[in-house]
Order: C-alpha cells, then sequence, then structure tokens
C-alpha cells in the first residue's frame, strides 16, 4: 500500500478550478479499489489519499492522470508501506 501526499503548489482558488474534476477522477480509483480513503489535510494546503495498488508504477500511472497533477496545479509524493493492523473496516486490505 501506498501514502500519497499531495502538495497544492498554486493558490488555493486555482486549485478549486479543478476539484471537482479530480473528485470525479478519483473516484473511479475508489470504485476500483485503488483508493481507500482520502481528503484535504488541514489547514486545506495538501491532501492525502492511501492508495491499495501492486506497485509504485501503478500508482503513478493513476496520478499522473489526475487533473491536479496535469494541471501543475500539485504535486505528490509516495510512502510505500505494509499493512498490519487495521479497524474491522479495513481489515480486508491487511496482508
Amino acid at each position: 500500500m501506498f501514502i500519497v501526499n499531495f502538495n497544492f503548489i498554486k493558490p488555493i482558488e486555482e486549485v478549486n478550478r479543478f476539484t471537482e474534476v479530480h473528485r470525479n477522477y478519483i473516484s473511479e480509483q475508489y470504485k476500483m479499489g485503488k483508493f481507500i480513503l482520502g481528503g484535504p489535510k488541514s489547514p486545506r494546503t495538501r491532501g492525502v489519499v492511501i492508495a491499495n495498488c501492486d506497485s509504485e508504477e501503478e500508482v503513478y500511472e493513476i496520478l499522473d492522470k489526475d487533473p491536479l497533477i496535469q494541471k501543475e496545479v500539485a504535486e505528490y509524493n509516495l510512502v510505500e508501506f505494509i499493512p498490519v493492523m487495521s479497524t474491522v473496516d479495513l481489515g480486508r486490505y491487511c496482508k
């Protein structure tokens, strides 16, 4: 699994112009089980997503199609981790 840390590199007003298309795009990733949970950090200068992908390359492929990345209003970095504990609801993702 991966933690995706988004960092907004443009003013929030510009980010807001693409938020709806970004959410529409990533909602498909949730439906396919590639993204598990995510949302904005507080304050809303960044965001985070927990991704359930098979490889770092798969995450890059998904994120590089994200409108926030394509419009160059955000950048991201990845942290790979191996889940060993979770709530009951998220337990099915643990190895």
